[in-house]
């Protein structure tokens, strides 16, 4: 997971050199990464329900091929926004092969510390978003952007023998997801009954699910540009420093996420996701409106922000593979994929039209980033409703 993260957020770390290249506005330049976002929906589609038939493994493997190939190609062959759509969607396809179904192989072979087991996957993925964003911007301060784009993506194709090997060793057979709390019904009656029952709670926990990603990927594909607007600098530095310190924020909440999930074994995942998201929406809600602020008050709510935005990431994973029938898991985690990455296509494209429609730059970030926030209040909404059904005790051993 974390080789095949390492060129997925080259482009946002880049962002501010190749609009200027490419001739883009925050508009369009919200269009090109949520490209990303819809190839992994439209692949996840695909290979989520296919797990429910076949080993997940295989999934994996090809899509960390899929994945290579995108990002190599980025920036050899991309000269324009359309190419640039089309290849980043490549790229985002093969991720959509790996990244949830690793999420069910993890969950197949742990059960009593799942929430955990499923934090420390997450963690690798926000560690490889934040080599992701780091290495570029490294690379930048010595190369051009098409330069640092594929030193990276090169350190990615990596990703592809060690999915070989986790189709060859004996840890990863797959078996059945055990969960006390869903029982496998005899007839195709009663197994339709119990999917039907299990609907609601499923779908709070998935409309949760899709607020956390609008904020997350939002302030992922922002962030950056952001912080090279707001320290007041220009050119390569500006962009450097500011990838660089995405990539610290990514490993704050690579921590917090691995802390969330253990929490969330004890506390449930309810109580856990909901306090988080409460927290990360006051900072989304706040953090726009510091572009002129002092930079210490920036950093601070910046940092706080780190801490919670993407740690309640495995508290939903882990829930939804508890609350659902393992028969249908893969078919479920597409529904989850489709409307949680649609969240997130959509969110850096409605940023970057507020942005672009706003009277000045300070008051389009404020509003930019307070459109995270308003839509993130609703997430406790969803769990408030969820923690008032009988069937939220199949969550976390019965701790909801």
């Amino acid at each position: 997971m974390f080789l095949a993260l390492l060129p997925s957020f080259s482009l946002p770390a880049a962002l501010p050199l190749i609009a200027a290249e490419w001739g883009m506005g925050p508009a369009q330049s919200g269009i090109v990464m949520a490209a990303f976002q819809a190839g992994y929906i439209v692949a996840a589609l695909v290979a989520l329900p296919l797990t429910d038939r076949f080993d997940t493994r295989y999934v994996i493997a090809g899509g960390s091929s899929l994945t290579a190939a995108g990002h190599l190609l980025f920036p050899i062959l991309s000269t324009d926004p359309v190419t640039g759509i089309i290849l980043r969607a490549v790229a985002g396809a093969g991720l959509g092969c790996i990244y949830m179904p690793g999420i069910r192989l993890v969950s197949e072979v742990t059960v009593t510390m799942r929430g955990r087991a499923v934090g420390g996957y997450v963690f690798s993925y926000l560690m490889g978003t934040a080599a992701s964003f780091a290495l570029t911007g490294m690379l930048l301060g010595f190369f051009e952007w098409r330069t640092a784009y594929l030193f990276v993506a090169l350190a990615g194709t990596l990703a592809f023998p060690l999915a070989l090997f986790v189709i060859c060793h004996p840890v990863f057979k797959r078996g059945v997801s055990a969960n006390p709390f869903v029982t496998l019904s005899p007839s195709r009656k009663r197994f339709h009954r119990e999917s039907v029952r299990l609907h609601l709670p499923v779908m709070l926990l998935i409309g949760a699910y899709m607020v956390h990603m609008w904020e997350l990927y939002g302030l992922r594909s922002w962030m950056s540009p952001f912080l090279a607007d707001a320290l007041g600098q220009t050119g390569m530095a500006a962009v450097s420093l500011a990838a660089t310190l995405t990539a610290f924020s990514v490993v704050l909440s690579g921590v917090s996420a691995l802390v969330a999930g253990w929490l969330s074994d004890r506390m449930g995942r309810v109580a856990t996701a909901s306090v988080i998201m409460a927290v990360s929406a006051a900072c989304s809600l706040t953090f726009g409106w510091l572009f002129n602020a002092p930079l210490w008050s920036l950093l601070l709510v910046g940092l706080v922000l780190s801490l919670t935005v993407a740690s309640d990431s495995p508290v939903f994973s882990a829930g939804i593979t508890e609350m659902s029938d393992p028969r249908i898991l893969g078919r479920v985690m597409a529904w989850q994929t489709f409307l949680g990455y649609g969240a997130a296509t959509v969110s850096p494209a409605v940023m970057g039209y507020i942005m672009e429609r706003s009277a000045d730059e300070a008051l389009g970030w404020g509003l930019a980033f307070s459109s995270l926030g308003l839509v993130a209040l609703t997430g406790p909404l969803f769990l408030m409703r969820l923690r008032r059904l009988p069937e939220s005790r199949r969550l976390c051993g019965g701790r909801g």
